[in-house]
């Protein structure tokens, strides 16, 4: 591979020139300067639906429900409230935090004839929802916060963290489909314009793309990657892209040679790709980490099972013991694919890959770019 040429499998690549063009006034920015109580309203709604309603809800069954099951159901509590609390960088998790706090309480409460605790299978998660709407509703402030942020982008989403820029998309027929990412601490322009072109189209490496229709989109260069994309509002996602810049942690060297890149391609590739009815679709290796924690709990609510009422039964304790270590390890494994995979959403590029289009920021990288001032 010369400087000048991509490998064929990240073709089709956009032109690795585009024709001068001149910045024109644009949209004046709609976000607000600052949400008042953005962070304490969050954190109490948050707290709400993984702490203190199961809390009140193992309360009301307190009189009906042996003690070894209301403390298996506080254990499961405590540890939703420990994953909520670190990860109060992703408030989209949120709801998944509260719907893992109140399925042992509700639970627990409807064997013995409790119902009420049905509705905080209902009531957490929306609470939770609301929470992190209020934390990631749009305004300038959130350049300064380091939680997740979700703009939509066609079918798809970019998601904005604290060091790096992710675009998930939606449209996956096929499997195999790995997001794209770029590093914030090498980012180099975030320039919000806009698309005079009907049907303008940005590939992606290894062959997907984004449709750009006429009107406001954002242009992101980081490294050797660039991405225009079609948002509502270019100007503030421009914005935070480049305050978080000034504080993103560098991400870990990619693959030093082509071998070690197509490795890592593969790798990631069969991880995202399954078979259902006879045909490859997209797989999601997150529901590991659902398969897991629903076998720990079951498996502990055995051993909770067996220790309250002194079985001698082997048979439940090593099922129950089975079921906890199955459940452990299907959710280390997520983690240890989440980890590799998300390094692997960095590297779309082999190494000593040339820019992916024109970087140079008075050149319209696609037909119909026009920058705004």
């Amino acid at each position: 591979m010369t400087r000048r040429e991509h490998l064929p499998e990240v073709l089709p690549a956009p032109p690795e020139s585009g024709a001068e063009t001149q910045p024109v006034p644009g949209n004046p920015g709609a976000a607000r300067e600052s949400v008042p109580g953005r962070r304490p309203v969050a954190l109490v709604l948050g707290g709400l639906a993984v702490v203190l309603l199961p809390a009140l809800t193992l309360l009301l069954g307190l009189r009906a429900v042996p003690g070894f099951l209301l403390a298996w159901s506080a254990g499961w509590v405590v540890l939703a409230a420990a994953g909520w609390l670190l990860d109060q960088r992703t408030p989209r998790r949120w709801p998944g935090w509260a719907l893992l706090a109140a399925v042992p309480p509700a639970v627990v409460d409807l064997i013995f004839g409790v119902p009420v605790g049905l509705a905080l299978l209902v009531v957490g998660p929306v609470l939770a929802r609301v929470a992190q709407r209020r934390c990631t509703e749009p305004a300038l402030d959130l350049a300064e916060l380091d939680v997740e942020i979700a703009f939509p982008v066609g079918t798809g989403k970019l998601r904005i963290g604290r060091d790096r820029a992710v675009l998930a998309q939606s449209t996956r027929s096929g499997g195999g489909h790995v997001d794209h990412a770029l590093p914030l601490a090498e980012l180099t322009l975030a320039q919000p314009g806009e698309v005079d072109a009907d049907d303008a189209w940005w590939p992606l490496p290894g062959g997907a793309g984004i449709r750009l229709r006429r009107g406001p989109a954002v242009r992101l260069v980081a490294g050797r990657q660039q991405w225009v994309l079609p948002v509502e509002d270019p100007r503030l996602v421009a914005a935070i892209a480049r305050r978080r810049a000034t504080a993103a942690w560098p991400q870990r060297t990619g693959p030093q040679s082509v071998d070690a890149w197509h490795a890592l391609r593969k790798w990631a590739v069969a991880r995202t790709k399954t078979f259902r009815s006879g045909r490859q679709t997209q797989a999601y290796p997150a529901f590991r980490a659902l398969v897991g924690f629903a076998a720990a709990m079951l498996g502990s609510g055995l051993l909770a099972s067996a220790i309250g009422r002194g079985l001698t039964d082997f048979g439940v304790w090593i099922a129950g013991a089975v079921l906890l270590a199955l459940g452990g390890y299907f959710v280390v494994a997520w983690l240890r694919v989440r980890k590799r995979l998300e390094f692997a959403e960095l590297q779309q590029l082999p190494p000593d890959s040339p820019p992916w289009g024109d970087p140079r920021p008075d050149f319209a990288p696609v037909r119909g770019w026009r920058p705004w001032r």
